[in-house]
């Protein structure tokens, strides 16, 4: 179920305008989201893209490995790297996090990811934004908060699709 759901969120990021990122990439957007996520944890998956007034970093994880603490720890990380960038970028900068889990995810843990693993900054003008959604490969389910600003393309729905 891992494979497909991957598969199938890789060609909806490509069509939606992200690239994939590799430590190679040369793609202007992808070459500064390498730069700036340098040195973080592992992610299975980055992506990356500049779509209309931000540029949009999506990561991918297994959530199975990771607890849920290390995703609200990682979303901080994500969120100075994605302020520095929001800077050398003169833009807004989001960044999602996309927590993976083969099994069935507890209430607790869900609710624990998705409320404390997003970073929102309370000045409007304050730049870098994160965002933590839980997809659930068993159930299947996808658990997200509002993400304020994030593309209607890359939206929760669109994700839940993907899931069907």
């Amino acid at each position: 179920m891992k494979a497909d759901f991957l598969n199938k969120l890789d060609a909806h990021l490509q069509t939606s305008g992200l690239t994939r990122v590799h430590a190679e990439s040369s793609e202007p957007t992808a070459r500064a989201a390498v730069e700036a996520l340098a040195g973080l944890p592992h992610f299975d998956e980055i992506w990356a893209g500049d779509l209309r007034l931000s540029l949009q970093i999506v990561v991918v994880a297994s959530g199975d490995r990771v607890p849920g603490v290390e995703f609200a720890r990682r979303a901080h990380l994500l969120r100075e790297r994605a302020a520095s960038l929001s800077g050398r970028a003169k833009g807004e900068v989001q960044v999602l996090q996309l927590a993976l889990y083969d099994r069935q995810v507890p209430p607790e843990e869900r609710q624990f990811i998705v409320e404390n693993a997003r970073v929102a900054p309370w000045w409007p003008l304050s730049r870098g934004r994160v965002a933590t959604w839980v997809v659930a490969l068993s159930e299947p389910a996808l658990y997200a908060a509002q993400f304020r600003g994030w593309p209607q393309e890359l939206s929760a729905d669109q994700f839940r699709a993907l899931l069907a």
